[in-house]
C-alpha cells in the first residue's frame, strides 16, 4: 500500500499506444508507481497519492482521449507531447524524423542515459521487433523493424488455409516432427537467428533487450546482454528534465 506523498519533484509519464495507455510516476529516474489507464479515476488516484506532480510528458503512437487531455491541462503546470520538434539530449540522425516512432526515440534516449558515450544496439521485442542503434558520440543512427513473435504466429494462421494459430511455446526443439512444432520452432528460431545475425555483425556494441518478449529471448540467446525494462519512461523523463530543470 502506497501512502499519500507530498514530494514536489514527481513527473507523470504517459505511454499512449494503440491498444493501451500506461501511466507512470517517476522521481529521480526511479519509477514509483505504474498503472494502465481506463478512465479519469485512474488519474485522480495518482494525483491523490502524489499531489506534488506538476510536470508531465507523453509519447503517443495512439489517440489521446479528449477527457484525458483536458484533465492534464487542468492539473499540470507543464505538459509536453513528445514530437519531432521537442528538444532532446542526443543527436537524432534519422533522415525522416517526422516518421520515426516517438517510442523508439524515447527508448533510445533512456538507454543512452544509463550507457552514455557507448555503442549500443537496442532490441525491442514487442508487437513489432525494432532494432535501434546509438553510437559512442551519443547519436541516434536509426534502425530496423520486423514482425514480432505474436505477429508471426498470427500471420501464418491468417494468410494460410490450414495452419493453426499457436501460442508462444515454453520449450522449442531443433527440428519439428509435427506441424505445430514446425511452426513454433520456425518462428522462434527465426527470430533468434535474426537477432544473432545483428549481434555477430556489431560485436563492439552493448546489447540491450527490452519489450514484452525480452525475457523470453534473453534466456534463449547465449550472449552477454542487458534486459532493460521501460527505457521509454526514463527517456521521456530525461527529456522533461532537460526542458524544465
Amino acid at each position: 500500500m502506497i501512502n499519500k506523498l507530498t514530494h514536489s519533484d514527481y513527473s507523470l509519464i504517459l505511454d499512449i499506444g494503440n491498444s493501451a495507455i500506461k501511466l507512470f510516476v517517476v522521481s529521480d529516474f526511479e519509477i514509483l508507481y505504474s498503472a494502465t489507464y481506463s478512465n479519469i479515476a485512474d488519474l485522480e488516484k495518482i494525483f491523490t497519492l502524489f499531489p506534488g506532480i506538476k510536470n508531465g510528458i507523453c509519447s503517443a503512437s495512439g489517440r489521446i482521449p479528449c477527457e484525458l487531455e483536458s484533465f492534464l491541462a487542468e492539473r499540470l503546470e507543464n505538459f509536453v507531447n513528445f514530437s519531432p520538434d521537442t528538444p532532446i539530449p542526443i543527436t537524432n540522425l534519422y533522415r525522416s524524423p517526422e516518421t520515426l516512432g516517438s517510442d523508439r526515440l524515447a527508448a533510445a534516449i533512456g538507454v543512452n542515459h544509463f550507457f552514455p558515450d557507448t555503442n549500443v544496439m537496442i532490441f525491442d521485442f514487442g508487437t513489432a521487433i525494432t532494432i535501434d542503434f546509438i553510437d559512442s558520440g551519443n547519436n541516434y543512427l536509426g534502425g530496423n523493424i520486423s514482425p514480432g513473435l505474436s505477429m508471426r504466429f498470427k500471420s501464418l494462421n491468417f494468410f494460410t488455409n490450414r495452419l493453426p494459430l499457436l501460442q508462444i511455446p515454453d520449450k522449442i526443439e531443433e527440428i519439428g516432427t509435427t506441424t505445430n512444432e514446425a511452426i513454433e520452432i520456425g518462428v522462434v528460431r527465426g527470430i533468434i537467428g535474426e537477432t544473432m545475425n545483428y549481434i555477430s555483425k556489431y560485436p563492439e556494441h552493448k546489447i540491450i533487450f527490452t519489450g514484452g518478449d525480452s525475457f523470453y529471448f534473453a534466456v534463449k540467446i547465449k550472449t552477454p546482454i542487458f534486459v532493460f525494462q521501460n527505457p521509454l519512461v526514463f527517456g521521456l523523463n530525461r527529456i522533461l528534465n532537460r526542458i524544465y530543470f
